[in-house]
């Protein structure tokens, strides 16, 4: 993963807020990737970057066989408050398995954390028996897209920083090259299915998304007093319009990659 510590530290701060400011599976979407699962034939189960369970527990109470890792000591305390036992601090290139130790290792919606997928995939591919599972997040709602509308709050928020005087580098906290990324891999390396798990449309408000934002639930910027983020957040949100709508299409999709 991209600098492991500095990754382990960013999850640590939003493990508190995490669960409140992410949209989970439902639970019909957590059905079909069981249905899929079993299908296959995959009881036992790795999921690297398990986080807070929010996948790992609802597969756990449909029967099956579980064991997460994570690089975040405060997510996984977080996992352990849901009953989960099976929990491991590690690094996905630097797990404690032997070869075939598990039927499938799933990762879900980490993959654009990972500083080299190619690597990390062979490796992981080692400790499998039989498949690679990832859960993909897709999102794409046209003209008032979650990406676009993101990009004007993060662009809103560093025009504000630079008005009160906390001038942020442009860059920061801009994860759409990671997402390109993520679809690159996916696409170059040509899993053996790609199946839509959940088609829905979502409807929020610029208000609701500066509310996650607000309780700094994706760790930017980290490093910028309390005082000052709140200051700025004050500004932000005198200069937007709250009330409106933002819609978007979430598809979750699950890729497989069967391990020879």
């Amino acid at each position: 993963m991209s600098g492991a510590g500095e990754v382990a530290a960013r999850f640590d701060r939003v493990s508190e807020v995490y669960d409140e400011t992410r949209e989970p599976l439902t639970e019909e979407a957590v059905d079909r990737l069981a249905q899929i699962l079993s299908r296959d034939g995959l009881s036992s189960l790795l999921e690297v970057g398990v986080g807070t369970g929010r996948i790992a527990q609802p597969l756990h109470r449909r029967g099956f066989d579980l064991v997460g890792a994570d690089l975040s000591k405060g997510m996984l305390q977080k996992a352990k408050a849901k009953g989960l036992q099976n929990l491991l601090l590690a690094d996905a290139n630097h797990l404690p398995f032997r070869e075939k130790t598990f039927d499938a290792v799933v990762l879900a919606h980490i993959i654009h954390l990972l500083e080299d997928p190619p690597a990390t995939f062979d490796r992981l591919t080692r400790i499998a028996r039989k498949e690679i599972v990832a859960v993909l997040r897709k999102r794409d709602g046209g003209a008032s897209s979650f990406a676009e509308d993101r990009s004007q709050l993060r662009e809103s928020f560093r025009k504000a920083a630079e008005e009160v005087g906390y001038p942020l580098n442009r860059s920061a906290g801009d994860w759409r090259q990671r997402f390109r990324k993520e679809e690159e891999f996916v696409s170059s390396s040509r899993p053996s299915e790609l199946l839509t798990i959940d088609d829905s449309q979502v409807v929020t408000t610029v208000g609701e998304r500066l509310a996650f934002f607000e309780k700094r639930a994706y760790g930017y910027p980290s490093e910028m007093p309390d005082e000052m983020f709140r200051k700025i957040m004050d500004v932000v949100k005198s200069s937007v319009d709250l009330g409106r709508e933002i819609r978007y299409h979430r598809v979750e999709q699950v890729a497989l990659w069967r391990v020879e």
